[in-house]
Formats: structure tokens, sequence, C-alpha cells
């Protein structure tokens, strides 16, 4: 099995950030809970270039590495979240800042210009498993046992992860996080033009408060 690698001189390093949302032990919110005032500079940023999707616009855009511990630990906290507002959509871009970024963002395109975005949760957990008992990432033999195990024919899938597709989604991703400097993964960005990082100031302390927070967001012009 064969996947494209997309090499890219960039301007800036986007990392799996070590400081990101909080996760508290109880992934609970309240939607009526009274509005709180975010200020931006503070709690969050303004895009210089907005996305111009309409879906960006209507909802959630998540940067992402899937082999990211940070990115693995985030993605409880925002099931939580969009499991309370079902009317909150979700784009997802995983960027391919290097060959090893490149290599899992083809798996990622691959499921889902493949029609197989339901596995996304199965993919991050075959990432969180590997590296929790293995202290590694999963390798392309990997790959192809999770292909086997949810009957997905390895060639259709190479051909998919190699694909003109999926490099214009990666170099989306890359153009996007350059053009706003998002330099750290997981990073959100609401509404296509309000972008919270990995760096939270002292008041977001507990799942509530990043929910409040994503919820004035999307509530703001």
């Amino acid at each position: 099995m064969k996947f494209l690698y997309l090499l890219l001189p960039l301007a800036l390093l986007a990392a799996c950030s070590p400081q990101t949302p909080p996760v508290s032990e109880a992934l609970s919110a309240d939607a009526a809970t009274p509005a709180r005032i975010f200020t931006s500079g503070k709690h969050y940023q303004v895009l210089s270039k907005p996305l111009t999707e309409p879906a960006a616009q209507q909802g959630l855009t998540e940067y992402f590495w899937l082999g990211c511990p940070h990115c693995q630990n985030f993605e409880p906290l925002l099931k939580a979240y969009l499991a309370e507002r079902p009317q909150v959509s979700l784009l997802r871009r995983h960027p391919a800042l290097g060959e090893r970024w490149a290599f899992d963002a083809s798996v990622f395109y691959a499921l889902q210009l493949g029609g197989n975005a339901a596995l996304t949760d199965a993919l991050f957990t075959l990432y969180r498993d590997t590296r929790v008992e293995k202290n590694q990432l999963p390798d392309v033999a990997a790959i192809n046992a999770f292909l086997a195990q949810h009957q997905l024919d390895s060639g259709a899938f190479s051909e998919l992860a190699n694909s003109e597709q999926a490099r214009a989604l990666m170099e989306q991703a890359n153009r996007e996080m350059l053009d706003n400097r998002i330099q750290g993964v997981p990073a959100i960005v609401v509404k296509g033009k309000y972008l919270v990082g990995t760096e939270l100031p002292d008041d977001i302390q507990s799942n509530e408060d990043y929910f409040q927070l994503l919820d004035y967001l999307l509530q703001k012009d």
C-alpha cells in the first residue's frame, strides 16, 4: 500500500501543543448557563483571513493531527460539546506539515473521500492505542490491518490517499493555517473567523468555561 507525502516549505511550524483546552472529570455543560463576556486577544483571536467555505462560516472547524496526544485527548471534550448541540456542525482540517503529518493526513482524507467518515473515531482510537501500547505511530501494516478490520479495499483506499483531491485538501489546511498563523493543534475556528487556540487564559478552567466560550462565539456576529 502506498501513500503520498506532501512536503511544503512552511514559514511556521505547527506543533502538537502541550497547552490544550482543559478536560475535567465531568464532560457536561448547561447551554442555559448565563452568558459570559469574552474578549478578543485574550480568549480568542480574529482571523486575518477568515474561512470562506459556507459550512465553516456556520459552525466549528478543527485543525488537528491524528498523531498528536493532545488532539487525541481533546476528542472526548469536542464530542461532548457537539453531542449537546446537534445543530452545530464540525469541519476537520488535517494539515500536512512534514512527511509524517502528510502520511496521517492522507489516511484521514482517504476515509473522508471514500464515504467512511464514520470511522474517524475508530481511526483516532487506533492512533491513541498504538501510542499508549507501543509508544509509536501506526505504520503502513497497521493501517492495512485497520482497513481489513473494517472491510475496506486497500487498493481503492491507496488511490484515494494519493489522489489530487486528497492533496488539495492538505494544501488547503496548510494554507489556512499559514495565512492565519495558527501555530499549534488542536485549534478551533468558530464561524470561520474566531480562533480558539491552544493557549487559554486563566479564567478558562473547566469544560463548562470552554463550552461557554464556544457558545459565545457561535452567537457573535
